[in-house]
């Protein structure tokens, strides 16, 4: 293993990349949506967005797979042994080319029936609709068999490669945006067949960049019966949160659409891309530093995994909390700058969404070490059971108070009810217990959020709305968080290096 000092420059280099990599992609993410929509109309762009919202329930399947194989490369990766990490990079593909079989089969008999039979689509259009959904399940396969391709990127660290690819995937949407507007067929179909193109393309990327720069990534038809098995065991657990999630969420949508009505869908949604959005932000690092707590505990050096599971839950939420307090405080005006038509209850949604996302944040790390264990059965039945509670919970509680926002209430209530059982789930691993979370994460956490949020309500109650409000708002919570942070949250160690860094750069000029 490379020594902490080294593990930390790493570890901000490739959060730095992947900052870098969303700030460059949301942009031309959003750019190429609207060229996409205003060259295909908005019934085309229905069509297309159906299918692949069909399509894309297979992609529980992936998801799940995705977790697995990188949590058993990464593995593989800290405790050194190469023999075996070839050995579950072939089983890996070999699963998937398996799945793969089972889902053609699927889509091409009962999703075929459905597309056919069931779906709202206009008759002179069912045509190209059908091409689009061939085009979508060919584009799910090739997404499916590069998950072990990404997943060795990602556990090898490296993240410039990763951003690399992901900002070519968002430069060629963007040139399939334009190329829309001389299409030589149907504009649907043509796009259908782009978006392949796209996804053969990645594919092609992943493949060349594994097979030159790690050596595991050489496929053989062999499967390692055990690595199967503990692969196939892993992947299960997480379909189980997956579905129940999945179910939730589905079900809760559905419930607020039968008692007030599409608009209400129409706020879950607005909050969901909010959410999202902010979210991004912790996220990036998140993905930089979990290979380094599922490497660390392979290579059983328990004490700096603690080290980084602790860090871990402090700085996503830094991050996240950086973007999420002025939202909070000043959603109804950002949301009114953004949509000509506010949804009922947005604002309120949003609020909660992100409280959730902040709750949510703290346990990320600590998720991580428990896939890096393998010992995922309890954890994810718990996570599942609150799932299921969530929806039956929901459903009594708008039959009772005819309010919506009890919904998103109740989710935040049976989270924060599980938090502590989260944590000391861990326990047997790496002997974390809920005491020692408290005194090295959650007690400065707490401290800082509480004075920075009273401190940043203050231009809110004596200020009119506004941009100038906004802008001050921001600068505000701000600095307080940084303040706040360094005071409570920071450890005598992270402070001396914060020092030592801006001693640096000043006695350079």
């Amino acid at each position: 293993m490379l020594t902490q000092t080294e593990n930390n420059k790493r570890l901000a280099k490739n959060t730095l990349l992947l900052y870098g990599r969303m700030l460059l992609t949301v942009g031309i993410s959003f750019y190429s949506t609207r060229l996409i929509l205003a060259n295909l109309g908005i019934d085309n762009y229905g069509i297309y967005n159906v299918i692949g919202g069909f399509v894309s329930m297979f992609y529980m399947v992936t998801s799940t797979m995705t977790q697995a194989v990188s949590r058993f490369l990464t593995f593989e990766l800290g405790t050194g042994n190469k023999k075996k990490l070839q050995q579950t990079f072939s089983t890996s593909i070999n699963i998937l080319l398996l799945l793969s079989l089972v889902v053609v089969l699927l889509a091409e008999t009962v999703g075929l029936w459905f597309v056919n039979y069931k779906l709202n689509i206009s008759p002179n259009r069912m045509n190209a609709a059908n091409w689009i959904y061939q085009f979508s399940v060919l584009s799910f396969v090739c997404e499916m068999i590069s998950v072990p391709y990404s997943a060795s990127v990602i556990s090898h660290e490296k993240m410039g490669a990763f951003a690399l690819v992901t900002i070519l995937k968002v430069l060629l949407t963007l040139g399939i945006a334009l190329m829309l507007s001389v299409s030589p067929i149907d504009k649907l179909v043509f796009y259908g067949i782009l978006v392949l193109l796209i996804s053969i393309s990645i594919q092609l990327m992943y493949w060349i960049y594994c097979r030159k720069h790690f050596h595991e990534c050489k496929y053989s038809l062999h499967i390692d019966k055990n690595i199967f098995k503990s692969m196939f065991g892993f992947a299960g657990w997480n379909f189980l949160t997956t579905c129940a999630s999945m179910l939730s969420s589905q079900g809760v949508s559905i419930l607020l659409n039968m008692n007030f009505g599409t608009a209400i869908n129409a706020a879950r949604g607005v909050a969901s891309q909010v959410n999202g959005t902010v979210g991004a932000f912790s996220k990036n690092f998140t993905t930089a530093l979990n290979p380094q707590i599922t490497k660390s505990y392979a290579a059983k050096e328990i004490e700096y995994t603690k080290l980084l599971v602790c860090k871990g839950a402090k700085f996503s939420y830094l991050l996240l909390f950086f973007i999420a307090l002025p939202c909070i405080l000043e959603i109804h005006f950002l949301l009114s700058q953004w949509l000509k038509e506010i949804p009922p209850y947005a604002g309120v949604f949003v609020q909660l969404s992100l409280i959730y996302s902040l709750v949510e944040v703290l346990l990320g790390s600590s998720e991580t070490l428990n896939r890096a264990s393998g010992k995922i059965r309890n954890f994810q039945i718990l996570v599942s059971i609150t799932q299921l509670l969530i929806l039956v919970f929901s459903y009594f509680t708008i039959s009772v108070t005819k309010n919506p926002i009890w919904t998103v209430a109740i989710t935040n209530i049976f989270y924060l009810l599980i938090f502590i059982p989260r944590v000391i789930i861990n326990k047997p691993f790496i002997n974390i217990t809920f005491t020692y979370y408290f005194k090295k994460v959650l007690s400065g956490i707490l401290i800082m959020s509480v004075l920075s949020i009273i401190i940043s309500l203050i231009p809110v109650y004596y200020l009119q709305e506004g941009w100038s409000r906004l802008i001050i708002v921001s600068v505000i919570s701000t600095i307080s968080i940084i303040v706040f942070s360094y005071l409570f949250v920071l450890t005598k160690g992270e402070k001396l290096k914060i020092l030592n860094f801006v001693q640096y750069k000043l006695s350079r000029k």
